[in-house]
């Protein structure tokens, strides 16, 4: 029985001479690696997230940060490129070089994208003004009418291809205004009018722009316009923006992970399958913990999704959206879980399928008792209900879906009972398969708060019990990623028993929500300093405060 409490001991690495050699373990050029390193967390860590903020607040902020993490991240290539030319390849199928060259062209296609689309404003923008500038003269009288015939008909054909040229230009200002995007780089324009015609502390770029186009001829600013800012290219340039923006963050998650794996060499071979399905799973629910805590903190409070009351918000509950990924997630992996050597189903395949099962009918479950079409029926049938009765109801009503928190815990119950082939490993199962279970104990203390003082108004109530569930999901994601057999050789091997683990841990979950916390906070910030510059510029110019 005693022998059952603990694992015999890890030999040291390399004992048997035919182990591979690891990036961590290679004495040399170390500099060019940490630089490396340096550059990339501050470009894609800490800049980056910067820009997505300002992006969201509006900020003409957004551009000069998009561009210095352009220019860091350079330096991070750069070096990247000298460390691996100066060592041995220690990793055979280095997806962390391949990938790095993918998010680079995504960046210098985004970059690229946001300039054209700068640019054809500042064009159309100088062409609306000189319109403009046209037709107060003429209203004014301004214009001398006595001239000869034909210095009138130039006078009239400037006027009429100054017009063509601001009509031509009209339907990009409407879709400008609809381009409330999180990831746009370097194409936001402020929505008020007093801004748009009166930039007396315009950006740095658009008075770069401004500098410039006076010396472009019309025939070339007319031709980038419509080049470059047509419908079609506008419509692809926002799409391209909203899914991009979204991807670089997976992207950027994505490539640290796999950075740190093959810096260690761990998940070599077969072990490789395992090792990318638990960094796929904890990532979810790491993703999952941070959307919580920003809806603590209060996003998404315009569409209701904040425990608040937004009457006439979203069509949909934030629950339904956590049930529809379940149930997709589910219905995915239950056919993916028998990847590996062995050609039978194991023990261990039938658990990770029978998890899958589960997550798949549950999230169809939440979906079926989130759908507001199946609830309108039930309520026609029941109550007798007039079918002329509104579609979609005026006020919202609370969501109180339980599936998606049940599913969360008896994942785990099930997970913190998962056959493992060391106690090691099974306390570390044990360990992030508790915090999962208590993270949905904290959503049902949600909705018991909630059930009996209802938010009344738009301001999110901020419940605690959610900030601590964010806390346990990030936690136990963190521990769940680090639970691959991969990972827990090395961890063994470098003597990192259980409580060292879990408080490292915690270390680095408080750090998450600290980093959330701090780009929340700078998102405020840009929208208050934009306000503050309209506000100033309204005073300056006589107009009332809105």
């Amino acid at each position: 029985m005693a022998g059952m409490q603990s694992d015999p001991p890890m030999p040291p690495f390399n004992s048997t001479g035919d182990e591979p050699m690891s990036y961590a373990l290679f004495p040399e050029n170390k500099g060019y690696l940490y630089t490396h390193i340096i550059f990339m967390v501050i470009a894609f860590w800490v800049l980056m997230p910067l820009g997505i903020m300002f992006g969201i607040g509006r900020s003409s902020l957004h551009v000069p940060v998009q561009i210095l993490t352009f220019i860091v991240a350079l330096f991070g290539y750069f070096f990247g490129k000298l460390y691996g030319h100066s060592v041995p390849h220690f990793y055979a199928g280095n997806v962390h070089h391949s990938m790095g060259w993918i998010i680079l062209l995504l960046f210098i296609a985004q970059l690229a994208v946001g300039v054209v689309r700068k640019i054809a404003k500042a064009v159309g923008r100088s062409q609306q003004q000189d319109a403009a500038h046209y037709d107060r003269l003429e209203s004014v009288h301004l214009v001398n009418r006595s001239v000869s015939s034909s210095s009138s008909d130039r006078q009239s054909d400037h006027s009429e291809e100054t017009l063509h040229n601001h009509n031509d230009f009209e339907y990009g200002k409407e879709e400008e205004d609809d381009d409330n995007i999180a990831m746009s780089p370097i194409d936001l324009e402020e929505e008020d009018p007093v801004m748009m015609h009166h930039r007396e502390k315009s950006s740095i770029i658009n008075r770069v722009f401004d500098k410039i186009l006076p010396y472009i001829p019309n025939i070339v600013k007319k031709a980038f316009v419509v080049t470059a800012y047509n419908p079609f290219t506008n419509v692809v340039c926002r799409y391209w923006h909203t899914i991009v923006g979204r991807v670089f963050v997976i992207l950027i998650f994505t490539q640290t992970l796999s950075g740190l794996v093959v810096w260690h060499g761990v998940c070599r071979s077969w072990s490789l399958l395992g090792c990318i399905a638990h960094l796929i799973k904890g990532g979810i629910f790491f993703f999952y913990g941070i959307l919580t805590f920003g809806r603590y903190l209060g996003a998404f409070a315009e569409q209701g999704w904040a425990w608040n009351r937004v009457d006439g918000g979203a069509k949909f509950s934030f629950e339904m959206i956590e049930s529809c990924l379940i149930f997709t997630y589910g219905i995915t992996n239950t056919w993916m879980e028998h990847f590996g050597e062995n050609p039978e189903w194991t023990h261990k395949d039938l658990e990770h399928a029978s998890l899958a099962f589960m997550w798949w009918w549950c999230g169809l479950l939440g979906i079926l008792v989130e759908s507001r079409a199946l609830r309108r029926l039930l309520e026609r049938s029941v109550l007798s209900t007039p079918l002329d009765v509104p579609r979609h109801e005026v006020k919202q009503s609370y969501s109180m879906n339980p599936f998606p928190g049940l599913i969360v815990l008896f994942t785990g119950v099930s997970m913190g009972n998962h056959h493992q082939d060391t106690v090691y490993s099974t306390g570390i199962h044990y360990l992030w398969g508790l915090l999962l279970g208590l993270a949905a104990v904290c959503r049902f203390v949600t909705y018991i708060s909630l059930y009996r003082a209802p938010p009344t108004d738009n301001q999110p109530t901020r419940p605690p019990s959610e900030a601590i569930g964010a806390f346990l999901l990030i936690a136990g994601a963190i521990l769940f990623m680090a639970s691959n057999s991969g990972t827990l050789t090395w961890l063994r091997r470098n003597n990192v028993d259980k409580m060292f683990l879990m408080n490292v841990c915690v270390a680095l979950t408080s750090m998450t929500l600290c980093y959330v916390f701090f780009m929340f906070a700078m998102k405020q910030w840009s929208m208050k300093r934009e306000q503050k510059k309209a506000l100033k510029l309204r005073r300056n110019l006589g107009l009332p405060n809105n």
